[in-house]
């Protein structure tokens, strides 16, 4: 693997190794840190001298230049590898053999993905579904954007969201007494599935004698019902009759950008399926944790009915929510706690809108085959200045007010966020993915009638600490969250683009941000109420995503970064 090589030939490795460094250096990895006017940043990891091409941007996210990592060796300089920085960054140990893997996985997956999958073109005219598998490039900031632990050559061809490939959902029937579940409907089954499908299941449900009033269905992804075929436990439940495999049920299935969750091949207005993977990609397995799972349509439920009792939600700051409605979890309290579980929600195409105005919030950010932007066209239409503050409009300011205003945060990053567009103009914002990632805090919400009690519904929640699930302590919490996803790791790169590419400063870009958020809470008297989340402190804390993997079992309490809002109103 090119890790191990001193200059890797493969063609994702210089990406792989500059995202690796540029986490580092934003999350404190370096000493002897300097930036001189030629625009080279120059660090030590230890005792090994690191320099490159390029600069500090905002929120302390560092911007190298791929290609031009060099490792101090001797007395010379030569071309750094990531392997280079690993061994320069921490002393072997068990995280580092997994990071090191998963950063081999990820340039690998990323070759293979290159040599077989023709880049889309135009990307700015294609409908959300087809977007979802054109936007192959992954997390802008984490290094391991393509890890997937387990995935075979074939898996990735056959599972990943960039072939478009089809595949059909593999049915389980567990006992009930294995099962939690919270289903919209009696008639659920039938209308996901249709009632030919759903007799044919119930039939075979029977020859096996596992008849459906006694056992409950569950859809695994096939290759995490592959995986579990050599897992003891659950091969001890099949043996005991506690569940019974019916094979493929329903239609096929393509996966989106997330890898787990899924949308319909053939009828994409159908709800998306969220499934659980013990597959590691990123800093994350992505197995589903139980408890959000049981709470899951009743969070949506609450989101709803906030956005409901506010006005503002659909005039001045248009946000729509796709909800999570049915969800099933089997096993809790067992060795496959989370690995056997399921979330279905709203899609996109059931909006009604037409599928070619709505962009997935990263693809502002990404660049196209040639060098030039993807939303090119849409600046070249608009103009930078107008569609800017357009976007800041109704991609800020709803996620901002539903947390001053309301007191709940969303986990707003590039995936989780849908942009509304008319040819490219912004319109409004779309956001989903809300049973592990809303947060609230109880003393400011604005309708605290409205917050269900989940502990009712599962008992996890009943002695949880705050900042353990989604009750947070303080507002600086909820701060955290928003401003990391929709700051930091998300708008920063299109700062960032606009920088680069129309010579827009990032320092203008966040000026124009902070001067919307005073006149925002000008105009609401929320003045005190915004600045009880401090969001313009000099510094605020950012997640330690590389940190995590490197040293898993330190307390994650995050990183500080210079804050690009504090100065900004002054600048």
């Amino acid at each position: 693997m090119s890790l191990h090589e001193p200059l890797s030939r493969t063609a994702s490795a210089p990406r792989v190794l500059r995202q690796l460094c540029e986490a580092l250096l934003c999350e404190g990895w370096a000493a002897a840190l300097q930036l001189d006017r030629g625009q080279t940043v120059s660090w030590s990891l230890r005792q090994t001298r690191f320099r490159a091409r390029g600069r500090r941007g905002a929120f302390g996210r560092y911007r190298l230049q791929e290609g031009s990592i060099e490792i101090r060796d001797g007395s010379r300089w030569r071309p750094a590898a990531a392997a280079d920085v690993l061994a320069a960054a921490a002393a072997p140990s068990p995280a580092l053999d997994i990071l090191r893997a998963d950063l081999c996985h990820t340039e690998h997956l990323s070759d293979l993905t290159a040599l077989h999958i023709p880049a889309a073109a135009r990307r700015h005219r294609l409908g959300i579904s087809a977007l979802e598998t054109a936007l192959h490039e992954g997390h802008p900031y984490h290094p391991c954007f393509k890890a997937r632990s387990g995935f075979s050559d074939a898996d990735h061809l056959a599972y990943g969201p960039e072939g478009g490939a089809a595949f059909r959902l593999t049915g389980v029937l567990f006992h009930r007494s294995l099962v939690q579940q919270s289903l919209p409907a009696d008639s659920f089954w039938e209308q996901e599935l249709g009632t030919a499908e759903w007799r044919r299941i119930a039939a075979l449900a029977d020859t096996r004698g596992t008849p459906l009033g006694a056992h409950c269905l569950l859809p695994l992804h096939p290759w995490q019902h592959a995986k579990l075929q050599d897992d003891p436990l659950f091969n001890a439940w099949r043996t005991a009759g506690r569940l019974a495999e019916t094979g493929p049920i329903g239609e096929a299935y393509r996966a989106t950008q997330s890898v787990r969750t899924l949308m319909r091949a053939g009828t994409p207005a159908r709800a998306h399926v969220k499934t659980a993977m013990a597959m590691r990609n990123t800093s994350s397995l992505r197995t589903l944790a139980p408890e959000s799972v049981a709470v899951a349509p009743a969070v949506s439920q609450w989101l709803a009915a906030v956005l409901d009792s506010d006005p503002l939600f659909a005039s001045r700051y248009p946000l729509t929510i796709l909800p999570e409605y049915a969800a099933i979890t089997a096993g809790r309290g067992t060795a496959l706690d989370g690995h056997l579980a399921a979330i279905w929600r709203q899609s996109p195409e059931s909006l009604g809108l037409p599928a070619g105005s709505m962009m997935p919030f990263n693809g502002l950010a990404l660049t196209e085959t040639d060098g030039r932007p993807l939303i090119a066209p849409w600046i070249e239409a608009h103009g930078l200045d107008a569609w800017l503050a357009q976007l800041i409009e109704v991609a800020v300011l709803p996620i901002w007010h539903l947390m001053v205003a309301h007191g709940i945060g969303l986990e707003a990053h590039g995936q989780n966020l849908i942009l509304r567009h008319d040819n490219g103009w912004p319109t409004g914002l779309i956001a989903r993915d809300f049973h592990e990632s809303l947060e609230y805090v109880p003393e400011l919400l604005s309708r605290p009638d409205l917050c269900p009690d989940l502990a009712q519904i599962d008992p996890a929640y009943a002695d949880a600490p705050p900042d353990k699930f989604h009750r947070m302590s303080s507002a600086e919490e909820l701060r955290w969250l928003v401003m990391d996803t929709l700051f930091v790791f998300n708008l920063a790169d299109l700062s960032a683009l606009l920088q680069r590419h129309y010579g827009l400063a990032e320092a203008t870009f966040w000026r124009r941000v902070r001067t919307r958020l005073d006149r925002y809470a000008a105009e609401h008297g929320m003045q005190a109420r915004q600045d009880l989340f401090a969001p313009f402190a000099p510094q605020i804390r950012a997640e330690s995503l590389i940190t995590r993997k490197i040293d898993p079992d330190r307390p994650q309490h995050g990183h500080l970064i210079a804050n690009a809002l504090a100065t900004a109103k002054d600048d």
